[in-house]
């Protein structure tokens, strides 16, 4: 008996000294799930040529433009680097607009929402129907 937890111990320990090694050399543990290739790469596309993309598409959504930056591209910089939420979901979008409305829901407490009132009231002026072809757009344009 013994000797089967002292085994089972160095076998936990070798495993997390493993994974331990993995997140400080790559930044990641291995076994992180891998974001799947888009046409736009999150890195190299900018924000402002994706919120213009989709100003070209919704021109009735307001620019409220504030420091060289729009609504939209301040919505795109707040899902992914903000809230560090993944491009490729409907639902981690939608969460990120529920911020916008500050809808009630739980946040788990960690991440906090520094979105201001003036997007937040740029963003209720949108219709349900704008909203949610905004989140299916983005969506979208990710999964290209």
């Amino acid at each position: 008996m013994g000797k089967q937890l002292k085994f089972l111990f160095l076998a936990t320990l070798a495993t997390l000294m493993v994974l331990a090694g993995s997140i400080l050399q790559v930044g990641e543990p291995l076994m992180a799930a891998q974001t799947p290739q888009t046409n736009c790469q999150v890195v190299a596309c900018a924000t402002t040529k994706l919120a213009d993309q989709l100003y070209g598409k919704y021109p009735d959504i307001p620019r409220a433009t504030a420091e060289n930056t729009t609504l939209l591209s301040r919505f795109i910089d707040y899902h992914l680097d903000t809230q560090a939420r993944p491009a490729q979901y409907h639902l981690d979008w939608e969460l990120s607009m529920a911020d916008y409305l500050d809808a009630p829901y739980h946040r788990g407490g960690s991440k906090v929402s520094v979105v201001t009132s003036a997007d937040k009231q740029a963003m209720q002026t949108l219709s349900r129907q704008q909203r949610h072809e905004l989140v299916r757009s983005l969506e979208q344009l990710f999964n290209q």
